[in-house]
């Protein structure tokens, strides 16, 4: 039987909520699973999973900490290392005893989705590798420094400054949805095909989607401070 993105969410939720995350109905990064949570310094920390394509049952995740949501990008001068899997963050020792595995090197590890220790075991591992990456001053500076993580930020923000009032305006569209995607209000979009057209930035549907989804997280995890 092949582990599907309902019933890994069902085995995940929960826990990862007790966690501090937030699900997400979130098609448009590619993860099958989104959970994220505002941080306390307020940067964004977000937990995608991914199943396997080939052995039905694994899963894995993957961190991305920045000041946005946008799970998995690290183009630009956006640091590398602020999108990573647990077992790249674990010492050797940690990744024996977690993992029960001789083979030191292993550190792309995935779990079994069908198995409930297996679940329990990926749910203690994300608990004590997260903070390893938001309590890490050097990769937080990065982030802080890069252009690329600034831009993205600035239209979020202005996104969610400007969706409140974007159906006062008389503006044409070139690239809305037909409807909804994942729970986002058409507003959403159309705010952010707004700002990406005032900026000149990179402008297609995939961009208008992208930055939608975004803000909207954005501004939910905000007000669930």
């Amino acid at each position: 039987m092949k582990l599907t993105k309902a019933k890994l969410t069902s085995k995940v939720k929960a826990p990862l909520e007790i966690l501090g995350y937030t699900y997400f109905k979130e098609s448009i990064s590619g993860a099958q699973g989104f959970f994220s949570k505002k941080l306390e310094n307020g940067f964004y920390l977000t937990l995608g999973l991914t199943i396997d394509r080939y052995r039905e049952s694994d899963f894995t995740g993957d961190f991305y900490y920045s000041k946005t949501t946008r799970w998995s990008s690290v183009w630009g001068d956006i640091p590398k290392e602020s999108y990573e899997r647990p077992g790249f963050i674990m010492s050797t020792e940690e990744r024996k005893t977690y993992f029960h595995i001789e083979n030191e090197n292993l550190c792309d590890y995935w779990w079994d989705g069908f198995d409930d220790s297996s679940i329990a075991n990926f749910i203690e591992v994300i608990k004590f590798t997260e903070p390893r990456l938001y309590k890490d001053p050097l990769l937080t500076q990065k982030i802080e420094d890069s252009l690329s993580v600034s831009q993205l930020k600035n239209y979020a923000d202005e996104v969610k400054k400007f969706v409140i009032s974007i159906e006062k305006f008389n503006l044409s569209y070139s690239y809305l949805p037909d409807k909804e995607i994942d729970g986002i209000p058409i507003q959403w979009f159309k705010a952010s095909e707004y700002i990406l057209k005032m900026h000149e930035g990179i402008f297609n549907k995939n961009t208008v989607k992208a930055l939608a989804s975004d803000a909207f997280i954005q501004n939910i995890l905000d007000n669930n401070k």
